[in-house]
């Protein structure tokens, strides 16, 4: 008998070789991208010591807080605001060396960029004055 069982189970199996199976219904319905919240405000070119182009702009980060871009030497660098008294402070751990992070200090229209071992960052007395920079000339960006 189990002969007979086996015998039935592979004809089964060879009757149901011969059917197309249906094909999925593909679904291509993308997510709407979130909104960005990151957006610039303003851009400043400066000039700095020894004629060293620094150029600032300034925005919100995603999470809706104030930050800055800074383009030195052909480096990127986004600094978030710090706490400071009688100045605007922006800092970021990564730097123009290993190790050292930036500070971008910002008092009317002048500004200093200063650099810190990356761990002290934050420490606004740590800052060295690395460059001294003046507005050269200023654009309000497109929003």
């Amino acid at each position: 008998m189990k002969p007979a069982f086996a015998l039935a189970g592979a004809l089964a199996l060879l009757a149901g070789c011969g059917q197309k199976a249906e094909p999925a219904a593909e679904k291509t319905v993308a997510a709407p991208a979130p909104p960005s919240l990151a957006k610039a405000s303003q851009s400043v070119a400066l000039t700095c010591d020894r004629d060293l182009p620094i150029t600032a702009i300034y925005g919100t980060d995603l999470e809706g807080k104030a930050d800055v871009a800074l383009i030195v030497q052909g480096q990127n660098f986004n600094l978030v605001e710090a706490p400071s008294t009688g100045s605007a402070r922006y800092i970021t751990p990564n730097g123009l060396e290993p190790g050292m992070g930036l500070a971008w200090v910002v008092t009317g229209e002048d500004a200093v960029l200063q650099q810190a071992p990356s761990d002290r960052i934050g420490d606004a007395a740590a800052g060295q004055t690395i460059k001294t920079c003046k507005v050269k000339g200023e654009n309000e960006a497109g929003a």
